[in-house]
């Protein structure tokens, strides 16, 4: 089975999250269904959304189901006020806030948690990522709520810092995690935590030479290559990885995502077989399934 663990359904070129709210159920079912038979039709048969705020991943989970597609949703993403994440679901200030959100997910049922735990990677200033949203408390305390209602953790994170803290935390998946040192991956493999390193949104650039990203293709370059090596030295340390496309994200297209992805993995360095393990195998367990 072919497994994207990473997707966003909202995030597609049949419409916008401002139009989404104006249509009727009916042909949300119908754009939903048409994204869902392109990935169907090429053999993916699992995948794992990061969120949305429109409900779109939510209802996709019922579609899917129709379709024969298994389909893992956090219904929206917890991200910090007035930080990064906010277009994939819910800012919340403070704990007592996340308790409220906590109960609006337990009630859609959620498949697991996600939360938007550091920015993004610069394209203009190399290392960073942005700042670390939420601390360590504040995280421990989502990944133990989380844990206690049964469902496994995705953590978006990047920089050392922001990865050294879900490690702590004990997360079940770490997405994308750029820019980070030996000393993670170290921390993954020790605590069995997947890593879901998200190449195709650079490296889909890169492949193009994209015209849009032209005076920022030197440093999306230099961190493709450190990701890509990070990703080899991880493999050799034993952290078990998933392949997830980031589909939805620019470049990355919904059913076509994943191949890319098994193409970057291929193209720096992995032999087809053990590509196809991390997409089955290890995908199946960032999924839970």
């Amino acid at each position: 089975m072919i497994i994207d663990s990473h997707i966003h359904i909202s995030l597609n070129s049949l419409f916008t999250k401002k139009e989404w709210k104006n249509f009727t159920e009916d042909f949300k079912v119908s754009c939903l269904g048409k994204i869902l038979r392109k990935y169907k039709s090429k053999g993916v048969l699992a995948l794992r959304d990061g969120g949305d705020g429109i409900g779109a991943s939510c209802l996709a989970r019922r579609v899917a189901e129709q379709e024969g597609i298994i389909y893992k949703t956090p219904v929206f993403a917890v991200s910090k006020k007035d930080h990064y994440g906010k277009f994939l679901g819910k800012p919340v200030d403070g704990l007592e806030d996340f308790k409220n959100e906590f109960s609006v997910l337990k009630e859609n049922k959620l498949d697991h948690l996600k939360i938007m735990l550091t920015g993004i990677v610069n394209f203009n200033k190399f290392g960073d990522v942005g700042d670390v949203a939420f601390t360590y408390e504040e995280l421990e305390y989502m990944v133990k709520s989380a844990e206690d209602y049964g469902v496994p953790v995705m953590v978006h994170a990047n920089g050392c810092k922001g990865v050294s803290i879900a490690i702590r935390a004990g997360v079940h998946t770490i997405e994308h995690g750029f820019l980070t040192s030996d000393k993670e991956l170290y921390g993954m493999a020790e605590k069995g935590i997947i890593w879901v390193p998200t190449l195709s949104p650079l490296g889909n650039i890169l492949d193009t030479e994209d015209e849009n990203f032209k005076d920022q293709l030197t440093i999306i370059k230099k961190v493709y290559d450190i990701h890509a090596e990070n990703i080899k030295k991880a493999y050799e340390m034993g952290v078990k990885i998933a392949l997830g496309s980031d589909a939805g994200a620019y470049a990355v297209g919904h059913g076509t995502g994943i191949f890319d992805e098994i193409r970057h993995f291929e193209n720096i360095g992995f032999d087809e077989n053990t590509v196809m393990e991390m997409c089955s195998k290890n995908g199946r367990e960032a999924l839970k399934i």
